[in-house]
């Protein structure tokens, strides 16, 4: 049986625990998101440590996935933002990948998937993040409920999207993780869906876009 005073210190110990979590959580805030320079641009450097971006789609008999995962990048990315009305809008967040990297089980599927967006012609897809803008409910720091604003590249046709019931990660100080998925329309990027084996198997225009990006964010 823990004693009157084992409890005490056990409360005591959860206590400073937590207002070190609180404590870590403002540094976040204040850091990442510049809350304390509202309606001002700020200017961060930030570098991708892990990116992985999977396409789902399906055909009339089945379903398919494809999937990259890159490693961090080697070169910083600079980039500015203001911070408004729980609203974080950036300039120059742009990351790029190669539509041939993506991996999708199969070495015939890898053909047709990159066939399919069109990676002879144009060989990367492209993520611009424009904003971010948090939920009035967002109780834990660690983890925000958010909605962003991106302009995917694909194909060659840039297409501005809203991405809602996104998630912020806010593992340090200065390292976050951005999670969110859509699901488009490839006709939207001027792709037609394929057939195959004399019109037997043909995909779908539904595709269901999925990404997970973690970076360092430093201020400069």
């Amino acid at each position: 049986m823990v004693s009157q005073g084992g409890y005490q210190l056990i409360f005591e110990l959860i206590m400073i625990r937590r207002k070190r979590l609180l404590l870590s959580t403002a540094f976040i805030i204040a850091a990442i998101l510049s809350i304390a320079q509202n309606g001002s641009a700020n200017y961060h450097k930030v570098h991708i440590t892990s990116s992985t971006i999977t396409i789902l789609g399906k055909t009339n008999i089945n379903k398919f996935q494809c999937t990259m995962d890159q490693p961090a990048l080697n070169d910083s990315i600079v980039v500015s933002n203001i911070w408004t009305n729980q609203k974080l809008e950036f300039k120059g967040l742009i990351l790029k990948y190669r539509v041939d990297q993506f991996e999708c089980g199969i070495g015939a599927m890898n053909n047709d998937f990159q066939e399919l967006l069109k990676a002879d012609e144009e060989p990367h897809l492209y993520l611009q993040l424009n904003s971010i803008s948090l939920h009035p409910n967002n109780n834990a720091f660690e983890e925000l409920d958010v909605d962003a604003e991106v302009e995917i590249l694909l194909a060659g046709v840039k297409k501005k999207v809203m991405i809602h019931g996104g998630k912020v990660l806010n593992h340090s100080s200065a390292d976050l993780t951005l999670k969110g998925d859509k699901t488009l329309m490839i006709t939207d990027f001027s792709i037609e869906p394929p057939t195959k084996m004399f019109g037997l198997v043909k995909v779908t225009d539904e595709i269901d876009i999925v990404f997970e990006i973690r970076m360092q964010v430093s201020m400069l």
